[in-house]
């Protein structure tokens, strides 16, 4: 685990799933469960690899992988349906929210710049009661260009009227921390709530 100085950052960028929470596992679980209804297996890292990507871009590429997705629309639609099922059992990484807190005691911007669903976002936020913390979700309803595209984090920063060099994303996914650095924002790549290394934009 790396420290890292937060201090020239005046807004933070936090990706969601695996990130700011441990909901990997329970998404996981949802779309293990979507195969088995489709007859096949999926491999979990399957999913960890587009940790940070929409739902519905992982079905399309299950659908390149030879995998019988039926309608890719209700597909996601039931994946959604059993994920948010247990939503309310999906905890906080300590260590990141720690770093949201800090940051907000001194004034900083947070937003939250994830694939999931807008829905997906507030019903954690609320869950948690840490609402008020955040002060803007760019969410996969609100872009038309995911991540790895840089479009979400590029929005974070028009929402948050900063420049790049003043922002630090946060993230766990490939796909995330590609988007930061096509954004040229500094990146933590953190790893279950460890801090593996910082990306210089």
């Amino acid at each position: 685990m790396i420290n890292v100085d937060f201090s020239p950052y005046q807004g933070f960028i936090f990706d969601l799933d695996g990130t700011l929470i441990d909901s990997m596992p329970f998404h996981v679980k949802a779309w293990q469960q979507v195969a088995k209804e489709h007859d096949y297996v999926i491999d979990p890292q399957f999913i960890y690899d587009r940790g940070g990507c929409s739902s519905y871009n992982i079905v399309l590429d299950l659908q390149k992988h030879g995998c019988n997705v039926g309608s890719v629309k209700d597909f996601v639609a039931r994946k959604v349906e059993l994920y948010r099922s247990n939503i309310n059992q999906v905890p906080l990484f300590k260590k990141v929210f720690n770093v949201l807190t800090e940051a907000k005691e001194r004034g900083a911007k947070i937003a939250i710049g994830t694939g999931t669903q807008r829905i997906n976002v507030v019903d954690i936020l609320q869950i948690h009661q840490i609402s008020h913390l955040v002060d803007f979700i760019i969410s996969a309803d609100d872009v038309t260009e995911h991540k790895p595209h840089p479009q979400t984090y590029l929005k974070a920063m028009e929402l948050m009227q900063l420049p790049p060099e003043q922002c630090i994303v946060i993230e766990d996914g490939m796909p995330g921390i590609q988007a930061a650095s096509a954004a040229h924002i500094d990146c933590l790549v953190v790893d279950n709530d460890q801090f593996i290394k910082l990306n210089k934009a």
